[in-house]
């Protein structure tokens, strides 16, 4: 982890990166990023979920880029390390949306609560 620079132009980095598959907006906004650097990993690791991708980061299987919410405890606990990416952090708009002319099912309405609670800024 020591030689891993994703801010320096042009640099080859001999690492992995671990993440979920090519759809995922962190994997798209990472890897577009490293297209305009100029800068390369050995290879890439597509897993399922963000927890196994947590493991093989905390195992020094390779490097991530994922949401903070996503590592916090890890990173506070020191179990995962944050390397240098860019001057500022990133912010990604999460939405969720439904049929305005379609019934909210119980089940929808209680989703809808908990991303309120959970994400909207209060």
């Amino acid at each position: 982890i020591a030689d891993v620079d994703f801010t320096e132009p042009g640099r080859h980095n001999a690492c992995s990166f671990i993440i979920n598959e090519p759809q995922c907006v962190f994997r798209q906004i990472f890897e577009s990023t490293l297209r305009q650097r100029r800068i390369t990993v050995e290879n890439t690791i597509e897993l399922i979920s963000i927890e196994s991708i947590k493991r093989c980061v905390a195992a020094n299987i390779g490097v991530s880029y994922l949401p903070r919410f996503a590592v916090a405890k890890e990173l506070e606990c020191g179990e995962l390390i944050e390397l240098p990416f860019g001057e500022q952090s990133q912010t990604i708009t999460a939405m969720c949306a439904h049929h305005a002319g379609k019934a909210v099912s119980p089940a929808m309405h209680t989703f809808i609560q908990c991303v309120e609670e959970s994400f909207v800024a209060g």
